[in-house]
């Protein structure tokens, strides 16, 4: 890599290092809560995990939460189950009801012999997914909450399928580059009955192509790769993407390529009691236009995405998602110089099938890119932005750098 291309990098990176540090200085708020109340005596107590929220019942130490708990007595918690209210209530004889109105889960009972074993019943029924109890759980966050890793906003697996199919395709601010690697950090927003909370999301997207001779035909793989954050409870998410370019017409004053693809991805979390595995076909069209020093694109998309069960920490976690997707946008590169350009894009998402937090949103991207001379170890990098907002006041900033090939 030249001089040039050296000191681009490092003024790159150094953008990136800025942005992820302003994201980790953002103020946090605990993604569960617990509201105990025993007597006249009541405490509130935030957690990161809600395994460790499900820990204080199980092994008796809710004397953690409230000084003197007697687990002989009546008492009555309030969960706040990422955005999702729970009750757990213990009369004198230890029996458990518990109640998640969301859900549609009315007065269950579970009788132990003592609080700590009538809470274990419940929690083997969570764990098999008895009647559907855990399904009716993960399917009220993804319909009423913006926090579901797994679908129902912009930041879960679901949407970052599409994007990443999308963008795979020829879509938003990048355009078809061989290959690249585009370390980014990101972060979400997120505001609900008068909440705010934040993710920070840190990504590396890794694809190739292979292209066959100078037929226009290509294949097209990724394997994007990423870990997030939200306020203390993380998760790790991974992608294997393939495509098959198909060119209808390749010329001086036109390119127009259909590209179908499948996808499958995976993302767990022990913390937020949230995982899945998706799988989603897609077929888009890509248009491209050169006028002059501009090129003008139009990309259309169009999917089918659902879900398959996993066990995250013993749990069966099943969410019975189908969805259909739909995804659009336009773009615009200005190649100002023959080394830099400058690319912009909007893009329209839709989801129609299961109920979603949030099934449509917006992109607006912006990329500064650099090309560099042939010879060079990358074809190019570029600095990337994008910002996207939907409904519920949803919005999201990301800022990351791409090394092209």
């Amino acid at each position: 890599m030249h001089n040039r291309a050296k000191k681009f990098f490092n003024t790159k990176n150094a953008a990136l290092v800025f942005a992820t540090l302003c994201f980790a200085n953002t103020a946090k708020a605990d993604m569960f809560t617990l509201h105990l109340q025993q007597g006249n005596i009541d405490e509130t107590r935030g957690f990161e995990s809600v395994i460790d929220l499900f820990d204080r019942y199980e092994d008796g130490t809710l004397d953690s939460i409230i000084s003197g708990y007697d687990d002989t007595k009546a008492s009555f918690g309030q969960i706040d189950f990422r955005g999702i209210p729970m009750t757990l209530r213990f009369d004198n004889n230890a029996v458990l009801t518990f109640n998640v109105p969301d859900a549609d889960i009315h007065n269950m009972t579970f009788d132990g012999g003592s609080q700590e074993e009538s809470f274990q019943l419940l929690k083997d029924w969570l764990k098999n997914n008895k009647d559907g109890l855990m399904k009716k759980i993960l399917k009220a966050g993804v319909e009423k909450t913006p926090y579901d890793m797994v679908a129902g906003n912009p930041n879960s697996l679901m949407a970052t399928m599409t994007d990443n199919s999308f963008q795979r395709a020829g879509g938003g601010v990048l355009g078809n580059f061989v290959s690249y690697i585009s370390p980014n950090a990101s972060q979400h927003r997120f505001d609900f009955d008068g909440d705010t909370k934040k993710a920070k999301v840190y990504s590396l997207p890794l694809a190739k192509t292979f292209n066959f001779g100078n037929s226009g035909y290509a294949l097209l793989f990724d394997m994007p790769l990423t870990y997030a954050d939200m306020d203390g409870s993380v998760s790790y998410a991974a992608q294997l993407g393939l495509g098959l370019k198909i060119p209808v017409i390749n010329n001086d004053k036109m390119s127009w390529n259909l590209i179908p693809a499948g996808r499958v991805g995976a993302i767990g979390s022990e913390d937020m009691l949230s995982g899945g595995i998706l799988y989603s076909g897609t077929l888009t069209s890509d248009l491209q236009i050169p006028v002059g020093n501009f090129t003008y694109g139009l990309t259309n998309m169009v999917g089918y995405i659902r879900d398959y069960s996993l066990k995250v920490d013993d749990y069966e976690i099943e969410y019975d998602l189908q969805n259909t997707i739909f995804k659009n946008g336009v773009s615009v590169r200005w190649d100002f110089t023959d080394k830099w350009a400058l690319n912009g894009s909007y893009a329209y998402t839709f989801y129609n099938g299961s109920e979603l937090f949030i099934d449509d949103y917006h992109d607006i991207g912006v990329a500064l890119v650099r090309k560099f001379d042939k010879g060079s170890f990358f074809s190019g990098m570029a600095l990337v932005g994008n910002y996207a907002f939907g409904s519920n006041d949803y919005q999201a900033y990301r800022l990351g750098i791409n090394l092209l090939f």
